[in-house]
């Protein structure tokens, strides 16, 4: 959540600064409207940082590309939410100096550029804010059904039997636009089992019928299949029927 937050007002002051740098220099601040850019540019280097972290992290604690890209793009957001509130508010500022100066009231309509400029930075900021509460309550879906998921791979790793099995099949070309199934074979004590598993991986890297894999199960029948990390992993070479067929379903 911090690393969100920093994100966005990391983002936010980038903006801003590099804005109120070129928004100065087109009001003919002159140079000293460069100075804008002490702020902008360090703000973008945290940004970068806070950046990296999320990514890092969210992998981490989610296993899921898809919720850790909700959170990254609301952090995004976010910031481009406050960098162009910052930009509104300069610009409002700007077109209310007339009340500084009133030798300037005869000039009726000075500020109407100035006010524009805040009207249109404004209405970004309201959509960009907007687009950002809507893409943080997807990522919070997302982000507490990858935690489920988490949780259920690692209770099934602490507490569920272990038992050798092996990939008996390559998935199907024709199915792989909807996501890659690969049967999987393991021992029960009931007899040998025959299960359908949704691989998670592209097309360039689809492990070869044989491949030995760690089924772990449970009294409730849920059940987790992983790769066996004590073999060597061999990858079918001609991954042409899948990658003609989409560009990687099976991610």
């Amino acid at each position: 959540m911090l690393l969100v937050v920093g994100l966005a007002v990391s983002a936010g002051l980038a903006i801003a600064g590099t804005g109120l740098a070129v928004a100065g220099s087109s009001e003919d601040h002159g140079p000293d409207s460069w100075w804008w850019l002490a702020l902008g540019i360090p703000a973008a280097a945290v940004a970068v940082f806070f950046l990296a972290g999320v990514y890092i992290r969210g992998m981490e604690l989610m296993m899921r590309e898809r919720p850790r890209t909700l959170v990254l793009l609301t952090g995004l957001l976010g910031g481009v939410a406050l960098g162009l509130a910052a930009l509104a508010a300069w610009w409002a500022r700007r077109a209310n100096d007339i009340g500084l100066h009133p030798e300037l009231i005869e000039y009726d309509g000075w500020n109407r550029g100035q006010l524009a400029n805040a009207v249109v930075f404004a209405t970004g900021a309201l959509a960009a804010a907007a687009a950002c509460l809507i893409t943080a309550l997807f990522a919070i879906r997302g982000v507490r059904r990858a935690r489920r998921d988490v949780a259920r791979i690692l209770r099934l790793r602490a507490t569920g039997t272990r038992r050798a099995g092996v990939v008996a099949a390559l998935p199907d070309p024709k199915g792989w636009d909807r996501g890659g199934d690969v049967p999987i074979r393991y021992q029960e004590e009931t007899g040998e089992q025959l299960i359908r598993m949704r691989v998670n991986t592209y097309a360039h890297k689809i492990p070869v019928p044989g491949t030995p894999v760690i089924v772990f199960t449970d009294a409730s029948g849920d059940l987790l299949v992983e790769l066996d990390p004590d073999y060597p992993l061999e990858y079918h070479p001609d991954n042409h029927p899948y990658e003609s067929d989409s560009g990687g379903g099976g991610t």
